[in-house]
């Protein structure tokens, strides 16, 4: 069992909200594009012309299959690079968003954001614990609390974002890879935020993580 760092958690969990299209691909100033062409026998590729605008890759196929993440391949996103589990040959499609801004990010919001910058969704964890699992100490079971959270000035887009991310998170909670136990919790009030002079509202929804299972290796 390899280590499971808190960044990997949150880097899928921030792919999956912006593959998700909570806030539009318009609002997020971003593009989607389809990059196509033959591999053989790659084991890995860079997306995109300027790899450091990539904000998220939506799909990847070779020979009309489509790959899944963590089993059959990683991203780097600061380098645009993804590496493949295993060598891939045929005719590949990989689909993915780039631009120089997005409104899904895995921290929230500087105090100094105007209205103009919502809507926006933020999320960190907010708690996480380790603890030892079996005999001899070799295993260790970690356990996180993410907190996910909706801003908007219009209270219905609020509560209809929140709504959409609790049932993507139901429907989709067995398929991420670094998350092997994924459940929705506890669901915060709405609130009014200091941003743009007190005109924008927030909604969070949390998730627990579990079973986060690492050796001493």
């Amino acid at each position: 069992m390899a280590k499971t760092s808190i960044y990997e958690i949150k880097q899928e969990l921030l792919i999956f909200l912006r593959n998700s299209d909570i806030i539009s691909i318009t609002d997020r100033g971003v593009t989607t594009t389809n990059q196509t062409g033959s591999f053989s026998n790659v084991s890995s590729v860079t997306v995109g012309t300027t790899p450091t605008l990539i904000k998220n890759v939506r799909l990847i196929t070779v020979s009309s299959v489509a790959l899944v993440f963590g089993d059959d391949y990683t991203v780097n996103y600061t380098t645009g690079e993804i590496t493949f589990t295993s060598a891939q040959t045929g005719a590949y499609l990989i689909r993915y968003d780039a631009g120089s801004t997005d409104r899904v990010f895995p921290d929230y919001p500087q105090a100094n954001k105007k209205i103009s910058d919502f809507p926006r969704i933020g999320f960190d964890i907010i708690s996480g614990a380790t603890s030892e699992f079996g005999i001899g100490a070799l295993v260790s079971q970690s356990e996180y609390i993410i907190s996910i959270t909706f801003y908007d000035r219009n209270q219905d887009t609020v509560e209809k974002a929140i709504a959409t991310i609790r049932t993507k998170l139901l429907d989709n909670k067995k398929d991420f890879f670094y998350m092997p136990f994924l459940t929705v919790t506890n669901m915060g009030p709405l609130l009014i935020t200091p941003f743009g002079q007190n005109k924008v509202m927030q909604r969070n929804q949390d998730i627990m993580v579990k079973f986060v299972f690492e050796d001493s290796d």
